[in-house]
């Protein structure tokens, strides 16, 4: 069974609630006042069409602070941080999976990413640092004997797993957006040559099993599992989902925004959600943090740039 748990979002400007207060329903509770850090990409040197500045957010403050030259970063519980960081200059140029340690600094790529371009050659990405630090996974473009590509030929996306030097531990063909379970398992997102759904390894990443019981039929993306490894939030049909991953698999709509949702992160203690909203051609400048339903816990954060995911809340 399919349920809603908070719906009736839309940005018209700024984010709203749909519809009138009900006669008789009581005072308005006020919204709980949100805390911790949200990291997220933010355009650079003044082009607002793409993400290449890593920035973090005080929730509670709204203080900015610019962390690394990068995107797609996402940072684990230790506080180091998995991104892509440009390696040269040019249009095409190319790009590393690299690693910050808690210290800010960052180490040699345990990947490259040639002739990158996040328009039109987007040909790796969504790193993610295991909960133990050990190990590094990401998605990139390769060939491979499984799914074929639009011109008939054997070349789709991968998920790579490495250590902290870049030697390969494990390779999935046809699963993208990887994120590890706080029990050192990884989540996957099968693309449409695994008939899309969600599907996790086992902790010696070998054996991969679908665990959604093909509920989402068609490819879903950036999943969000929560601190306790239950949940995994993601975006399917441009609003944010959820699925349990403990016992059956209850599937869940969590939003219905008038705007797509592009990326969202679970709070550190697991009770809220933030996501980022996408408005036909860019983002929307804004973060939305709620409880998953309780329609009176929505806020809205204004931002002074546009925030492009992943997220990461600590």
């Amino acid at each position: 069974m399919i349920r809603v748990l908070v719906a009736g979002l839309a940005v018209a400007g700024a984010i709203r609630l749909f519809g009138a207060a009900t006669p008789g329903a009581g005072p308005a509770r006020t919204a709980p006042a949100y805390r911790g850090t949200l990291s997220f990409s933010t355009p650079g040197n003044g082009d607002p069409w793409g993400p290449a500045i890593v920035q973090d957010l005080d929730v509670a403050s709204g203080a900015m602070t610019v962390r690394f030259n990068g995107l797609d970063a996402t940072r684990g519980r230790t506080g180091e941080m998995a991104f892509v960081q440009r390696l040269a200059n040019g249009y095409y140029a190319d790009h590393g999976i690299v690693v910050a340690d808690a210290r800010d600094v960052p180490g040699a790529p345990v990947h490259v990413c040639k002739e990158f371009n996040w328009s039109s050659n987007r040909v790796c990405g969504s790193p993610r640092l295991s909960a133990d630090g050990r190990f590094v996974a990401y998605a990139a473009a390769s060939e491979g004997s499984v799914c074929k590509n639009n011109y008939g030929m054997y070349r789709g996306v991968f998920v790579f797993v490495t250590d902290r030097r870049g030697r390969e531990v494990a390779r999935f063909e046809g699963y993208t957006d990887p994120e590890w379970l706080p029990n050192g398992r990884l989540l996957l997102m099968g693309t449409q040559c695994r008939s899309a759904g969600i599907w996790i390894a086992d902790r010696t990443l070998h054996d991969v099993s679908r665990i959604d019981e093909e509920q989402v039929a068609t490819p879903a993306a950036a999943p969000a599992v929560s601190p306790d490894g239950r949940r995994v939030a993601f975006v399917w049909n441009n609003q944010l989902w959820g699925l349990s991953l403990a016992g059956r698999p209850e599937l869940t709509q969590l939003t219905r925004l008038g705007k797509s949702v592009t990326a969202a992160a679970w709070s550190p203690d697991g009770t809220a959600l933030a996501a980022l909203l996408f408005d036909v051609s860019m983002p929307v400048r804004t973060v939305v943090l709620f409880r998953p339903g309780d329609e009176s816990s929505v806020v809205a954060r204004e931002l002074p740039v546009y925030p492009y995911g992943p997220l990461s809340w600590r």
